[in-house]
């Protein structure tokens, strides 16, 4: 995610000889001892690789980004993961469990031997203490929606909400915790009857309820450790953790293949074995060294000296991107990728200033979208030729779903004009006060300004621009101080869910504030439907009214681009969905 700024044509023409013409897989890179990690204590590691910005957060139930989810499998591990190559579910966290007839009840067993990085053993009430917190508004998980499948935990997610609003400075904190505490047993289907059993009980079925179990989201954490650090705001009730538990290796503990040793902020993060990992025999290496490089043209000479081993974050709308896929490299590798980049219209009726907002028609968001010439972008601005969407859903990803594209729009300036007119500005000049934001470090202003110049071009509409920083940028998306904003969405787990969910009303993800009670409803019948069919159905007909108003515009689906040497690097399988078991990855 992160962009480049080119002075010259010059100094681009060098880079580019430079960088393209280096052999950067040479056979003389040390190998690493199958005893003894490399210098860790150094900037290197058995396997090192390229993060191209740092974490926005490595607590697992707050995470919703895609380069935070990839450093949470290495730390965490949850009851199942991927088996790679194959994409199947296989054990981890869990050996075994078991569905009832009705798909009701799931019960894990947790494996005995599993430890936490400290040597405590890994018990069901760390599911249940990481669950509770990702259903508890104190915490603001964006991916809460997630746990409303499992029974009562939105009936109790709802109450903690009113329980907190009603919350004096008067009132005593750790009292009202305690009444949340019983609360939660009482209202939400989750038990441990042992220290090694965890009963789940879901509100429905949930057809992709594994695949849940295997997300970020669902990743355990320390029950002893969250106890000792959590506190209580007093003004308002909410429980808090110290900003550095996350990041402070003498504080985390983890139970996954890795512990934390090191983390400087934009600098790098440090991942040693877990000594008392369960299945350290399977290892392809013991420390990963994550490097942060903020311009892809740093991080790629970086690979050329041979100081990383994989280049994983290199957006494909970068110029870079083309001109590396172009040089036929066999270290470069591209493949469909389970995403979509689009452009997100603030949907509320105001905005942050109490104006007026023009993006609440859908008209004016159809007729932009309209606007849009897709294919000139992705064969004359990007070069990577991606996909050109017009449904949210990347086609041919989901077994059994298919995206209704002909409720999604073309390039039609005819037709958008007329839209605009029917929204009141038969004069488009008329359209004033909007602007596209992006954030820096992600190759995103060529797009945008292409974009601009479409829109002046064929529909006479004209914005500015405005860039900021990652972190910046993510504020103003979730605080809707925007109206217009470019966007991405990877999918998580393999079912449409994964991308529809992010547009309902209540859905922390709906950057867009885009609330349609019809969408709702659709959603809410798709959960209550059994057969697989119906269900993908009502899906496609969700799907069908999002892209009928357009809070968002798709432009393409993306492509991954990955740089490493296949004959050094082993056991990364790159994949559609971007699933990662970076502890079997090994460096010759």
């Amino acid at each position: 995610m992160q962009s480049m700024k080119i002075s010259t044509v010059l100094q681009w023409t060098l880079f580019l000889f430079l960088t393209l013409s280096l052999n950067g897989c040479g056979d003389d890179t040390p190998t690493a001892s199958e005893n003894t990690p490399r210098n860790t204590s150094g900037d290197t590691a058995d396997f090192v690789f390229v993060a191209a910005v740092p974490p926005n957060t490595l607590d697992p139930q707050k995470m919703s980004w895609n380069h935070d989810i990839r450093t949470a499998g290495c730390l965490f591990e949850p009851l199942l993961r991927y088996k790679l190559p194959q994409m199947t579910l296989e054990p981890a966290a869990a050996e075994s469990w078991t569905v009832s007839e009705d798909q009701l009840t799931y019960t894990f067993q947790i494996r005995s031997e599993a430890r936490w990085s400290n040597g405590d053993p890994l018990t069901a009430q760390d599911f249940i203490t990481a669950w509770q917190r990702a259903m508890l508004p104190d915490f603001v998980a964006d991916y809460v929606q997630l746990m409303f499948c499992i029974r009562g935990a939105e009936d109790f997610f709802n109450w903690r909400n009113e329980q907190l609003a009603n919350f004096k400075p008067s009132d005593s904190a750790a009292d009202a915790w305690r009444e949340a505490q019983v609360q939660f047993k009482k209202m939400v289907g989750l038990r441990a009857p042992s220290a090694h059993t965890l009963v789940v009980e879901l509100a429905r079925p949930t057809p992709y309820f594994l695949e849940l179990c295997a997300f970020a989201t669902f990743m355990p954490n320390h029950t002893p450790s969250l106890k000792k650090h959590i506190s209580f705001d007093t003004t308002s009730g909410l429980l808090k953790l110290p900003a550095s538990y996350w990041t402070d290796p003498s504080m985390l503990v983890t139970n996954g293949p890795y512990a934390l040793k090191r983390y400087r902020f934009k600098r790098d993060l440090l991942m040693e074995q877990n000594p008392h990992w369960w299945n350290k025999a399977s290892m392809g290496n013991r420390s990963i060294l994550q490097k942060i490089i903020e311009m892809p043209q740093t991080a790629l000479l970086t690979y050329q000296n041979k100081e990383a081993d994989w280049l994983p974050d290199i957006p494909s709308s970068l110029s870079l991107a083309a001109d590396l896929v172009a040089s036929g490299r066999s270290d470069v590798h591209t493949a469909p990728w389970a995403g979509t980049y689009f452009y997100t219209f603030n949907c509320k009726p105001r905005l942050a200033d109490g104006s007026v907002n023009p993006m609440a028609d859908p008209r004016v968001r159809r007729a932009l979208s309209m606007g849009i010439d897709r294919k000139t972008l992705v064969q004359k601005i990007t070069r990577m030729n991606q996909p050109q969407a017009k449904s949210f859903i990347p086609p041919n990803m989901i077994p059994g779903y298919e995206s209704p594209k002909d409720a999604g729009v073309s390039f039609d300036p005819i037709a958008a004009k007329k839209l605009l007119a029917e929204a009141g500005y038969t004069d488009p000049t008329k359209l004033k006060g909007l602007s596209i934001l992006f954030n820096t470090g992600g190759g995103h202003e060529p797009t945008a300004q292409t974009i601009k110049a479409m829109w002046k071009k064929h529909l006479g509409v004209s914005v500015y621009l405005q860039s900021m920083e990652v972190h910046a940028f993510r504020q103003q998306l979730k605080q809707q101080n925007y109206t217009i904003a470019r966007a991405s969405w990877i999918g998580d787990y393999r079912d449409p869910s994964t991308f529809l969910d992010k547009y309902h009303s209540n859905n922390g993800n709906n950057d867009s504030r885009w609330v349609n009670p019809s969408y709702d409803r659709l959603l809410a019948k798709a959960q209550q439907q059994t057969n697989p069919a119906l269900r993908m159905k009502t899906l496609a007909e969700a799907e069908a009214l999002l892209l009928q108003e357009q809070p968002i515009a798709p432009i393409y689906h993306y492509l991954t681009l990955h740089i490493f040497d296949a004959n050094r690097v082993t056991g990364l399988h790159p994949n559609a969905w971007n699933f990662r078991r970076l502890e079997q990855v090994q460096v010759k």
